[in-house]
């Protein structure tokens, strides 16, 4: 029954300091604070193919995306401007 004991103990206390040491394994990954580059535009050329996640893409006409970043600064600064055009329009009143 000791050895039993004993065995379990082992068995026990080498799997904890296996899971615990798993986790300290070196990760090659870059760090998650280096930024992705994503251009700000992307122009696209009439019948050029262009490969997507989704499939292949071809553009009928010449076509320019905007990021999503770029459209929300585009945005932001609207929304400004009007809220801005708001505040001088009252102040006149």
């Amino acid at each position: 029954m000791k050895t039993k004991s004993l065995i379990s103990a082992l068995a026990v206390m080498t799997l904890a300091s296996a899971g615990l040491t798993s986790c300290a394994s070196v990760s090659s990954a870059p760090p998650a604070s280096q930024q992705i580059y994503q251009p700000r535009v992307l122009r696209l050329q009439a019948g050029q193919a262009v490969m997507t996640r989704d499939g292949t893409y071809v553009p009928q006409t010449d076509e320019t995306w905007h990021s999503a970043r770029a459209f929300e600064q585009l945005e932001q600064e609207n929304l400004n401007l009007a809220a801005a055009l708001t505040q001088e329009r009252n102040r006149t009143k």
